[in-house]
C-alpha cells in the first residue's frame, strides 16, 4: 500500500508542477506582508490542497492504472485506503503550508484577523477539505475523472464561497457577537469535527463497493 500511495503523490507531483506550486506559496508569503487578503487565502490553501490529491483520478484514466492495479498483490480496499492516504497526505501537506503562510501574516502584522479568528476559519477549512474528500473519492470512482470534474468544480466552487463568507462573518463581526459566538461555535466545532470523522469509515466504505464494481 505504501507503493500506491507513493505513486499517487509522484503522479500528482508530476501534474500540478511542483514549481508551479512553490512560485504560488511565495507570492502569498510575499502578499501576507503588505496585504490582509494573505491572511485570507493562507487557511483556505489546506483546502486548494484537497483538490489537488483528487487530481490523481485523473491520471488513473490517462495512464490506465485500473489495468495495472488489477494484476497487483493488493486487494479493492486496500486500494481504495492508498488513495485516501494520498489525498490525506495532500491535506496535511496544506496543513502545514496554511500554519507557516498565517505566521508569516502575524509576523507582519498585516492581517485582518486575530489569532482565534484565523484559527477559527483554519480549523473549518480543514473539516472543509476533509468533508471534500469523503464526499468527491466515491463521487470520482462512481462517475469516472471525466464526469466527475464537473462535479468536483462545481463542489470546490460551493466550498471555497461557503468558507470565504465564514471568513468575511467572522472577520466583520461585532466584538459582542463574537463573545456569543465562542460559546456556540464550540459545539458547533465540536459536532462538525464528530460528523467528519463518523463520514469517513462510510466514505470509504461506498468507495470499495463503487470500485469492487468495475473490477476487471
Amino acid at each position: 500500500m505504501p507503493g500506491l500511495i507513493k505513486y499517487d503523490l509522484l503522479q500528482i507531483c508530476c501534474g500540478v508542477k511542483g514549481g508551479f506550486v512553490a512560485v504560488y506559496l511565495v507570492f502569498i508569503a510575499v502578499l501576507s506582508m503588505v496585504n490582509d487578503i494573505g491572511s485570507i487565502v493562507s487557511y483556505m490553501f489546506v483546502f486548494v490542497s484537497a483538490m489537488f490529491g483528487i487530481a490523481s483520478f485523473n491520471y488513473e484514466e490517462t495512464y490506465h492504472w485500473d489495468r495495472y492495479t488489477a494484476v497487483l498483490p493488493v486487494n479493492i480496499r486496500q486500494l481504495v485506503l492508498a488513495r485516501y492516504g494520498s489525498i490525506g497526505i495532500c491535506i496535511a501537506a496544506g496543513v502545514v503550508s496554511s500554519i507557516v503562510l498565517g505566521a508569516i501574516s502575524f509576523a507582519s502584522q498585516n492581517t485582518g484577523f486575530d489569532f482565534s479568528q484565523w484559527t477559527m476559519s483554519f480549523l473549518f477549512s480543514l473539516l472543509g477539505a476533509m468533508l471534500y474528500m469523503e464526499l468527491l473519492v466515491p463521487i470520482m470512482y462512481r462517475f469516472g475523472p471525466e464526469k466527475g470534474r464537473i462535479i468536483m468544480l462545481v463542489l470546490f466552487m460551493a466550498f471555497f464561497a461557503g468558507l470565504g463568507a465564514f471568513g468575511a462573518l467572522v472577520e466583520n463581526a461585532a466584538l459582542e457577537q463574537l463573545a456569543v459566538l465562542d460559546i456556540s461555535m464550540k459545539y458547533i466545532i465540536a459536532g462538525s469535527v464528530i460528523a467528519v470523522l463518523a463520514l469517513l469509515p462510510v466514505s470509504v466504505g461506498i468507495s470499495v463497493s463503487i470500485r469492487a464494481k468495475k473490477e476487471f
